[in-house]
């Protein structure tokens, strides 16, 4: 199973989206970070086909097992479970009788691989989210956190081959957003998800590939480990006291501020670290990474 991105481009009036991306994904996570106007929502409705790409070659082409994603149409669409950043619902459903609507939108029918009944599956599913004590209240009364969930249960209808997931987890609590990345992380074996997000903590311990996305391009990619190392001679934690922290800032790009024994120590991220800056080695993470690109 094989989906590949090929010189993929989209414009706006003016504004160029996409840029002649070019990635292939085979089953595993990959992480696509980027903050947000970075062109992770254009690069995923395109390959949901929710929109049109540039007419003609300058467009691009998405593959399929080698075959162009436009072409085999309704049979690629089925093969996609995707989650929205947002959705709308009508108000008076619950989230049962929305699993079922859209099990029918889906054309979801019958019993999947496990034997399950569409019936079967919802309730799976609404377990999974942790939802089924609310299966049968109307979705209007709902946290956003909670619908949330509901989309999430949604993109899992019908068992998908590719799993697209547009900030899944916003408006989660901590311990919500742990649970839905394990789960991510235990549908990974056969099946190609792409997890799009701002928030380097749901994927730094998922994502079996990282793709950094910055103005409609790919600035750089590879395994968590891969980046990580890449940042070597890139972090340093510098003394400072209070008064000092907005200077560094204007000069550096500063992560994290701790406080220690001996006073604040202030991380700093690039190329160029100050002359006193102490070398961190040991405990570099995608967080350095996500400064060093985009702050």
């Amino acid at each position: 199973m094989k989906l590949e991105l090929i010189n993929l481009s989209k414009t706006y009036g003016t504004v160029q989206a996409l840029k002649s991306v070019n990635y292939t994904f085979e089953p595993g996570i990959y992480g696509i970070l980027g903050a947000n106007g970075a062109g992770k929502s254009t690069m995923i409705n395109l390959i949901t086909d929710n929109i049109a790409r540039n007419k003609g070659k300058e467009g691009g082409e998405i593959l399929y097992d080698g075959e162009e994603i436009l072409k085999l149409g309704k049979n690629f669409r089925k093969l996609i479970g995707y989650m929205p950043q947002q959705q709308g619902f009508y108000e008076d459903f619950s989230p049962k009788a929305f699993l079922k609507y859209m099990a029918e939108i889906k054309g979801v029918k019958g019993k999947n691989d496990k034997g399950q009944t569409v019936k079967e599956q919802i309730d799976e599913l609404l377990n999974i989210v942790n939802l089924t004590n609310v299966a049968n209240k109307k979705i209007g009364g709902f946290s956003g956190g909670m619908k949330q969930r509901v989309l999430l249960a949604q993109a899992l209808l019908g068992d998908p081959k590719i799993l697209i997931l547009d900030e899944p987890t916003a408006g989660l609590d901590p311990k919500e957003r742990i649970s839905i990345r394990n789960y991510i992380a235990e549908l990974s074996k056969d099946k190609i998800i792409l997890f799009a997000t701002h928030v380097v903590s749901d994927i730094e311990c998922i994502a079996d590939k990282v793709m950094l996305l910055k103005k409609g391009e790919i600035i750089a990619d590879g395994t968590p480990v891969e980046l990580i190392e890449s940042m070597a001679d890139k972090v340093g934690e510098i003394s400072c006291t209070l008064s000092e922290v907005g200077k560094l800032q204007e000069q550096y790009k500063v992560g994290n501020v701790r406080q220690r024994k001996t006073g604040l120590a202030l991380r700093i991220v690039g190329d160029e670290l100050p002359a006193d800056a102490v070398p961190v080695t040991d405990n570099i993470d995608l967080e350095d990474v996500y400064l060093y690109y985009f702050e």
